[in-house]
């Protein structure tokens, strides 16, 4: 059974949540695969188009005119120019503050991390005693089943030879 003849071929776009648009209500761009077909080929989906009903086309412009201040771009002015950074610049008190801030934070969690990774192995060498110690126990308890089921056995034998000679 191939992917096309799988039911999730017949799967209709149109019935999944609307996030397969990019930004701008643009199609997203799926990559290729080395003999040309694109990912939703691949998978044995139906085109978007194909899907789409009168009424489905209407409720999708409507949602669109709802949503369109979200859909477009931000106004020109909000935007930061090409190679303009954020924050304050380095030279500045504040700046020295972040970093001071930031690296302390890296230390704690780095110290943090070390402390867990040893706790951890720690914890790992507990076990290993413990398993060895348990496996040791495990051993005495076999020899002893051992030593009791000879015991019975031996019980049996005995009480077997007495019923024969007994008669």
């Amino acid at each position: 059974m191939s992917i096309s003849d799988s039911p999730a071929s017949s799967i209709c776009i149109a019935q999944m949540p609307q996030m397969d648009t990019g930004l701008y209500s643009q199609p997203m761009a799926f990559p290729k695969t080395p003999d040309g077909r694109s990912m939703e080929q691949m998978m044995g989906f139906v085109p978007y188009s194909s899907c789409l009903t009168p009424s489905s086309t209407e409720r999708a412009q409507q949602n669109q005119q709802d949503f369109s201040q979200f859909l477009l771009p931000p106004p020109a002015s909000t935007l930061r120019p090409m190679g303009q950074k954020r924050g304050p610049s380095k030279d500045s008190v504040e700046y020295r503050l972040r970093r001071e801030r930031n690296n302390i934070a890296v230390r704690k969690s780095r110290d943090k991390a070390r402390r867990r990774i040893q706790l951890t192995q720690q914890r790992a060498l507990q076990l290993q005693d413990e398993n060895h110690s348990l496996q040791l126990h495990i051993q005495r308890l076999s020899h002893e089943v051992d030593a009791l089921r000879h015991y019975l056995s031996q019980c049996h034998l005995q009480a077997k030879e007495q019923d024969t000679t007994g008669d």
